[in-house]
């Protein structure tokens, strides 16, 4: 059976939300079928400890751990990775999504290609002390316009420099720089190595600030998967097709109610995957 995760933050909403702690929230998803979360560097930060008892009270792993660089700015790379290297081991995982950075607001062309270089070098120096670790690095497709990361085509601009990232085929990002989730596939399925399953309701005219909004205007609400407008059910069937048999974790971040949204996206899963 394919294993189902989430994200961390997820359950802390769901602890938000249902009046529990963070271990029972974990208790409750995992009884709903999530066996694993992405724990990100934010997560993490002086917190490595707490969040390693929180899931062994909670019956969880680890799926993989996202870590947020800055590597258009600062070329440290060793003493910002290796503390969180040190921490995914501990964690007992292998595997890191790497999100290489983002532009400045103000930022020019000019400006933006110079950081894209330095970001696909830093990714490859991550890359060298990645594997005397052992771990397996990643990266997706990002839902901000200010990440290099945005489009099918940044994304793979980064697998193309980098030969040992593999793709995260995050299903719900692609439209916020107007592109197709499909045609994205298709540019990435050679490097995919994990799967977020992403579902999104496009909107006009909804209030809030922290509603993602495409070059169109549209706006992408949460929701869970196989509820929303991305192509999911199609999705999953090329990455059937193409012998994709490894995990995925299910996302939905500003979604309520987060438990809900838990049990439908682990049920559709299920049926679809």
């Amino acid at each position: 059976m394919r294993t189902v995760s989430t994200f961390y933050d997820h359950i802390r909403a769901v602890a938000e939300q249902e009046g529990a702690t963070v271990a029972e929230a974990m208790r409750k998803a995992r009884e709903l079928g999530i066996t694993a979360l992405e724990v990100s560097s934010f997560n993490l930060k002086d917190r490595v400890r707490e969040v390693k008892e929180e899931l062994a009270a909670g019956g969880l792993a680890v799926a993989s751990v996202p870590i947020f660089m800055d590597l258009g700015r600062n070329d440290d790379v060793r003493g910002w990775c290796e503390p969180y290297f040190e921490a995914t081991r501990e964690l007992d995982t292998d595997r890191v999504l790497v999100i290489p950075g983002f532009f400045a607001p103000e930022d020019g062309e000019a400006e933006r290609a110079s950081a894209v270089e330095r970001m696909k070098d830093g990714v490859n120096r991550v890359a060298e002390i990645a594997e005397k670790y052992n771990i397996s690095l990643i990266m997706e497709d990002f839902d901000n316009l200010l990440s290099p990361i945005s489009s099918a085509e940044g994304l793979r601009s980064f697998l193309d420099a980098c030969p040992t990232l593999g793709c995260c085929f995050d299903t719900g990002n692609f439209r916020i720089t107007g592109g197709d989730e499909l045609a994205a596939y298709n540019l990435l399925r050679d490097r995919v190595r994990y799967v977020h399953l992403k579902d999104r309701k496009y909107a006009r005219g909804i209030a809030g600030e922290r509603i993602p909004t495409c070059t169109d205007g549209t706006q992408l609400l949460p929701c869970a998967v196989g509820d929303g407008d991305i192509k999911m059910k199609e999705l999953a069937k090329r990455l059937k097709a193409d012998g994709y048999s490894g995990g995925v974790a299910v996302e939905f971040y500003g979604a309520s109610p987060m438990l809900e949204t838990i049990e439908k996206s682990v049920k559709w899963v299920r049926e679809n995957f």
